[in-house]
């Protein structure tokens, strides 16, 4: 995990150098920061150990008295940056490289293309034709929210909405919730079924503002996505989607069941394989939760489970 502490929004030359200063030690670190910076250094940035035993996305940093820091320059570091640095610490160890610069999200662009999500249901990127027709495409621009569709917790809930759905007589009287909603994929996928009121909910605001775009961008206007947390929701729904990680699904186990209806569905999705016994009894063990269907893709598992 990095902590970025600076970095320069100019325009960008073809290359850049990085200097890598190998064992830091902790008590000179804000001296050797403020001395890069003074040598002309546009970012620095600090490789920490961390631990996350539960997988909830809270990691605890482990603090050591030493790690490693990345220097960024523009251009060769002058010799006085190093001269400077063997001052501070006489027996500094450090590398430097020189760094094509890249535009990643043009790289990340190129492999992401249209794909087959469930059904007859794709997933198109909002920048390339869609080879399906209308109806059938869920057009995205992901900016920085979770949620193309390609992981294997998305795919898995993405069977259980559109199978669900498929299955249902009258999906106009059924209202559905997605909780951690991201891109919003799950949300419009439901809605382009029929599922009468669609709302999805995401704590992150960067995630709730590309989730409406995407929404209106797909002509959705009727899902919302409001400013609420799980707890703030006070309706019951006839379908729970949470593609969260399993650590989370544990913690708001109570605020999911409180928003789904007597005899409701609840899509769990975002569980490790190698962690399901653990949720298994921290989510439905000793529970009226009736498991309807259980899938697994890779190393994750989903259930399908009824109130």
């Amino acid at each position: 995990m990095e902590k970025a502490q600076v970095m320069s929004e100019t325009s960008q030359p073809k290359s850049y150098f990085r200097v890598r200063l190998f064992n830091v030690p902790s008590n000179k670190e804000d001296d050797i920061t403020y001395h890069c910076m003074e040598s002309g250094a546009t970012g620095i940035s600090e490789a920490l150990a961390y631990s996350q035993p539960d997988l909830t996305y809270d990691p605890d940093i482990i603090h050591k008295r030493a790690h490693d820091l990345d220097v960024y320059f523009e251009s060769a570091p002058p010799r006085e940056f190093f001269e400077g640095l063997k001052n501070l610490v006489p027996n500094q160890q450090h590398e430097t490289k020189e760094e094509e610069h890249r535009d990643w999200l043009h790289e990340w662009k190129k492999g992401f293309v249209p794909f087959q999500l469930a059904g007859p249901y794709w997933v198109v990127p909002s920048w390339m034709d869609s080879p399906v027709q209308k109806e059938h495409a869920i057009t995205i621009d992901p900016g920085m929210a979770f949620g193309t569709g390609t992981h294997a917790t998305t795919k898995m809930a993405s069977y259980f909405v559109q199978k669900l759905c498929s299955k249902l007589e009258r999906p106009s009287d059924a209202t559905m919730i997605d909780v951690g909603t991201g891109t919003g994929i799950l949300a419009m996928l439901a809605k382009k079924q029929g599922v009468g009121k669609v709302i999805g909910i995401e704590i992150d605001p960067e995630a709730r503002r590309v989730a409406r775009e995407n929404i209106k961008l797909n002509g959705l206007d009727s899902i919302e996505v409001p400013d609420l947390l799980l707890e703030e929701v006070r309706e019951k729904y006839d379908i729970v989607v949470a593609n969260i990680i399993d650590g989370v699904l544990i913690q708001i186990k109570n605020d999911l069941l409180k928003v789904l209806k007597p005899g409701g569905q609840l899509f769990l999705t975002g569980i490790l394989l190698e962690r399901e016994e653990t949720f298994f009894k921290g989510f439905l063990e000793k529970s009226d939760l009736k498991i309807i269907r259980r899938i697994e893709e890779d190393e994750w598992v989903g259930f399908w489970v009824q109130a």
